[in-house]
């Protein structure tokens, strides 16, 4: 019999979370959060309207611990965060392991994030998450120092962006499929870890970039974290986790921090593996990667 799952409404102080952030080279075991935090139930919990929004779905795993990390999951222009829910299973992917999923929904009949910063008639996405990060956190008790983001295309280049404009908040970024043309400056506090998931055969945000300028190009954005995290300028690791996949890895890095990138072979515009939760030889899941990923950092 299939399991009914909770849908919970709670405002955005009625639980609370605190703890210091530890820095690199503590126990990842450790929680920051105190054990007077109780987690919400199983289910779905909407965070109250931020910024005049639609509300932020949370998925709440099946066993909800104080101190399990916390996703933050960027959809893609033109998706809501129910969309990405659906199209990435990682619902269900939190379900097995453990940890809490925030689903936002950027502004727009057709909505997208203000990347750019300077988007006209957009607000600030990156204080608007800040927001929701924090709501999250207090109504989940989830780990502050354990705050992945991810996201796809649209969503995958704002997650790069709060890399750069949310380092004190975010512990690791993976985007997938990302637009990154459009990125103002980053001047990041710390060392992020980061993981860029691209198909070779990707026309709308092209592996190569656009034009003969080579414009939001996947090896000019790893070049710049390269730089940003102070890794090793030549690659120190090649794999191949899945067919037609290379993964490239540069590290070690500042402050434990590291830069990877999976290259897809003819794999076109999207999240590659959809709703699979499960990598292969012959399936690569960019849930299961991406997880993987965010769950290995804390802040």
């Amino acid at each position: 019999m299939a399991r009914r799952a909770a849908v919970v409404v709670i405002t955005a102080g009625a639980v609370a979370a605190t703890g210091a952030v530890s820095g690199p080279g503590s126990d990842p075991s450790a929680s920051t959060t105190t054990t007077t935090c109780t987690p919400p139930p199983t289910g779905t919990l909407r965070l109250p309207a931020i910024d005049r929004r639609l509300p932020v779905t949370v998925h709440v795993p099946r066993h909800p611990a104080a101190g399990a990390p916390l996703v933050l999951a960027l959809p893609g222009s033109g998706q809501t965060g129910l969309d990405l829910a659906r199209y990435t299973g990682y619902s269900r992917l939190a379900d097995r392991a453990g940890f809490f999923v925030a689903y936002p929904t950027a502004m727009g009949i057709r909505p997208s994030w203000n990347i750019s910063g300077a988007a006209a008639g957009k607000r600030d996405d990156v204080a608007y998450l800040r927001t929701v990060i924090a709501a999250a956190l207090r109504s989940t008790c989830a780990d502050p120092a354990r705050v992945g983001v991810t996201g796809v295309s649209n969503g995958g280049g704002m997650s790069a962006r709060m890399a750069c404009d949310a380092a004190d908040l975010v512990s690791a970024a993976a985007p997938v499929a990302g637009g990154y043309g459009s990125l103002p400056g980053c001047h990041p506090t710390r060392p992020v870890p980061i993981l860029e998931v691209h198909g070779t055969g990707d026309t709308v945000v092209p592996y190569v970039g656009k034009g003969t300028s080579g414009f939001g190009a996947v090896p000019r954005f790893i070049a710049q974290w390269l730089r940003l995290d102070g890794c090793p300028r030549v690659v120190t690791g090649r794999s191949s986790p899945a067919d037609d996949v290379i993964e490239l890895r540069w590290s070690p890095c500042r402050s434990g921090s590291a830069v990877i990138h999976d290259r897809i072979r003819d794999e076109v515009h999207g999240w590659p593996g959809a709703d699979a939760v499960h990598s292969s030889r012959h399936d690569f899941s960019a849930t299961a990667r991406t997880w993987a990923f965010l769950s290995s950092y804390r802040r």
